[in-house]
């Protein structure tokens, strides 16, 4: 891959339903060749699939991730056992034998159960366990919020979104046979779920089946330093390389960082400028599996 692609992906992360004239308009490429890479990207299986779910914030949903070194003797067993988990929606696999899981909670009450379960699941010792309050990433498109967390959305809706949850470039007419309605009807409706942030338009993107280097940085800065300032200046300043920053509520000195680099001469050359900042100390591990699953929340929109 190269940065156009990774800019593709961070666009189709965003919102999967853009279309190839919209991709191109941001990114100054030809519609044909805006087309072919996103084709090459299926094909070789970095997309592996276009979703659509309710978006976590309509629904006061907690995004909370939990990290640490794995020590099960059986790591299949254990992504098994916690893939299985309602509350678990990804998990990364990376060197040191260091484990992220990505969890989604109803309620803050259900964070202690959890973690002691990951913990006993994958056998992680002293586990860190972060509550995410901020996402930094560069991207024309901007990620939209629900401005209140209560949404109104109805029977309807959740069936657009059904229809969208495996496919989310379906075309209008088949979501429309899809949920006996018209194309009018849904192209309305849908219209009004993105603008008002209830629903998530995504991919599932496989960083093994590239041959580029992902990692993740656990970048710990001085506690005086604004965080979410300080997480944003770095996505700027070394985008596309750091496309998603993490900060979390609860953990106020790190900042959690998504890595792309082509070789690896690229990023220890992007270690070394980022040691150049304000930063205390960096943590690197090179990522090699991502598993995505349903929770609690996408069976919702099967009820």
């Amino acid at each position: 891959m190269d940065k156009i692609d990774l800019k593709i992906i961070l666009l189709l992360f965003n919102n999967s339903r853009l279309t190839y004239r919209e991709i191109s308009d941001h990114l100054g490429l030809s519609v044909n060749a805006v087309y072919k890479r996103v084709q090459i990207l299926i094909d070789l299986k970095i997309i592996e699939k276009f979703s659509a779910k309710l978006k976590s914030y309509a629904i006061n949903a907690i995004y909370a991730f939990v990290f640490g070194q794995c020590n099960a003797q059986d790591i299949d067993k254990a992504i098994s056992e916690l893939g299985k988990h309602e509350n678990t929606w990804q998990i990364i696999l990376s060197s040191r034998n260091y484990m992220y899981i990505g969890a989604m909670l109803e309620t803050i009450h259900q964070l202690d159960e959890y973690s002691s379960f990951v913990s006993q699941t994958v056998e992680i010792q002293s586990p860190k366990i972060g509550l995410l309050s901020g996402v930094q990433y560069t991207a024309p498109i901007p990620y939209i919020v629900p401005k209140s967390r209560s949404m109104n959305y109805d029977k309807l809706d959740l069936e657009i979104i059904r229809s969208l949850n495996k496919d989310s470039r379906k075309p209008i007419s088949e979501i429309a046979d899809d949920v006996n309605s018209t194309s009018s009807t849904i192209r309305r409706r849908l219209t009004r779920m993105i603008e008002e942030g209830i629903i998530e338009l995504s991919i599932d993107f496989n960083p093994e089946a590239s041959n580029d280097i992902f990692a993740l940085f656990q970048i710990t800065i001085n506690p005086m330093v604004d965080k979410n300032e300080f997480a944003k200046y770095l996505n700027e300043n070394f985008h596309p390389n750091l496309f998603f920053c993490w900060t979390f509520s609860n953990l106020p000195n790190l900042i959690l960082c998504w890595v792309w680099a082509n070789t690896m001469k690229e990023l220890t050359e992007l270690v070394e400028n980022i040691k150049k900042e304000n930063i205390d100390s960096i943590i690197i591990d090179i990522m090699y599996k991502v598993f995505y699953f349903d929770t609690w929340k996408e069976k919702l929109i099967f009820k």
